[in-house]
């Protein structure tokens, strides 16, 4: 696996343990992509709805890979915290799905695959499946409700992989990791609102610097 060059300054912070650091810096690795656990069509339907699930163009630089197809991929085949919704197949299984599902609706109603939608229509059609009015009863295949109980774990999943991205964390401002070192618990001093201690990472995201400026 190779590294990218944009590492961000947190990881070389003396208040992130060996641990936390060595977790945080593979999560820029590039996995690779084919897939793990999803079948080639399933992972591309996934690739193409996450950039209008979750655009990122206002927090990280034009170009940032930050892996997630490939991230969520290996995540599903990996263990999981043993929890779904009762009318749901096991993760994996509703994941491939799910996403099958998603684009066999968009050739029935658009006489396109998924990928090959304008992203309008995707972000249409995912708005349409967390509503409850997509679905398929066909085998392999899930209804409209079991489509929009998936929806949640789609949402919760991309926080969960966004979040984790320690160049997220960077451009965001968020020092949550940042609580001491292998010898010693550092902690924080300024704990009321608005007010950040020297270690803490500066926000590097567009939106927010337009935010800072604002003030």
């Amino acid at each position: 696996m190779s590294h990218p060059p944009d590492r961000p300054e947190i990881l070389d912070s003396d208040h992130l343990s060996a641990r936390t650091r060595e977790i945080l810096t593979s999560r820029l690795s590039v996995l690779g992509t084919q897939p793990r656990t999803l079948s080639l069509q399933a992972y591309a339907v996934l690739d193409a709805l996450l950039p209008i699930l979750l655009p990122l163009d206002e927090i990280l630089p034009l170009g940032t890979d930050t892996n997630m197809t490939a991230r969520i991929d290996a995540a599903l085949s990996g263990p999981r915290d043993g929890w779904r919704f009762a009318d749901l197949p096991p993760d994996a299984e509703a994941w491939e799905s799910a996403l099958l599902t998603l684009d066999d609706v968009a050739a029935d109603q658009h006489g396109l695959r998924f990928i090959h939608l304008a992203p309008d229509l995707r972000g249409t059609l995912l708005d349409a499946v967390m509503d409850g009015q997509i679905g398929l009863d066909r085998e392999d295949r899930l209804t409209a409700s079991q489509m929009k109980r998936w929806s949640g774990d789609l949402r919760g999943e991309v926080v969960d992989c966004v979040m984790s991205d320690p160049r997220i964390q960077q451009a965001l401002g968020i020092s949550s990791s940042l609580t001491g070192g292998d010898t010693v618990f550092q902690g924080f001093t300024n704990v009321g609102p608005d007010s950040r201690e020297n270690f803490e990472p500066k926000a590097t995201a567009p939106l927010l610097q337009m935010a800072d400026s604002s003030e």
